[in-house]
């Protein structure tokens, strides 16, 4: 049973944070952004794998085309779904169209360094008012502020900017794919320890442990691509490794147990959240 899938809508952004992976891909000729494929190609797929929760991320969901909100108006509402956006678009048309019982978590990404477009501007008074805005309609609303180098010293500012609105927050450690790789500094991480949590601490200093563990990534949840090819996470796509197949095709199934993983000290905070996994002789965490 298919309890949770990421789904990549696109790799395409209207913002260019130097600290996203895909824009440090994409500036190398890795992860161009493809075609969007018609949304009820979509439908179809996620109707019949019927996964427990939808996770619903990119690039950036919202752009033109994708046709985002027309699905969410006809998927079955027993699949309870989570939005990750930058909020660069307006969001009259979400709230219309869904409930909060539907989209049951909004992850809402702070990107301070991008001013948006100007169809599409953004600032920080534009970000406030459009999460107190989904708030209003009852929506369940986090900032998400990856603690980059450059701009990690300002997070103490942030957060009580956040606080003061009452907007619920959480720290990203940054993560690379080698492209602008970053060691904290001792002093770098004692400012960020207050602010993350257990499930992120490990990010603050990530190395190879050598330990050894069964995942039950593409058992109970997947990864998918903007072209429908998954993979038990993220990861394995950066590294081309053990794809699953592609959801668009009937005959796609799941593995039928857990597999090893050599790599869970690096497992990206995405699938981390939701796969389950058991070291090797030791315990279980998920």
């Amino acid at each position: 049973m298919l309890k949770t899938a990421i789904w990549w809508t696109t790799m395409a952004c209207n913002f260019k944070c130097k600290y996203c992976w895909e824009v440090q891909a994409q500036d190398r000729g890795e992860f161009k952004p493809e075609p969007f494929l018609p949304w009820e190609r979509w439908l179809e797929a996620w109707t019949r794998l019927n996964p427990q929760f939808l996770d619903i991320t990119g690039g950036e969901p919202f752009l033109p085309g994708i046709g985002l909100v027309k699905l969410l108006e006809h998927l079955p509402r027993s699949i309870k779904v989570s939005i990750t956006s930058n909020l660069s678009h307006s969001l009259l048309d979400l709230v219309k169209a869904t409930t909060p019982q539907q989209v049951h978590s909004i992850t809402a990404s702070f990107h301070p360094g991008e001013n948006g477009t100007k169809a599409n501007p953004m600032n920080p008074e534009i970000f406030i008012g459009r999460v107190k805005f989904l708030q209003e309609f009852g929506f369940q609303v986090t900032a998400n502020i990856v603690a980059w180098p450059e701009q990690l010293w300002l997070i103490p500012h942030w957060v009580a900017m956040f606080d003061a609105q009452n907007i619920r927050w959480h720290i990203d450690p940054y993560q690379s794919i080698a492209y602008y790789p970053w060691e904290y500094t001792e002093a770098e991480r004692e400012l960020l320890r207050p602010y993350m949590a257990k499930n992120r601490a490990w990010g603050l200093d990530p190395k190879p442990d050598g330990k050894h563990v069964l995942c039950s990534g593409g058992v109970d949840h997947i990864s998918v691509q903007p072209n429908g090819d998954a993979w038990r996470c993220i990861l394995e796509r950066q590294q081309l490794i053990g794809r699953l197949g592609n959801v668009f095709y009937t005959e796609f199934k799941l593995k039928d147990e857990p597999s090893l993983c050599q790599q869970s000290w690096q497992c990206p905070a995405c699938d981390r959240d939701k796969v389950t996994v058991v070291e090797i002789g030791g315990k279980q965490s998920s």
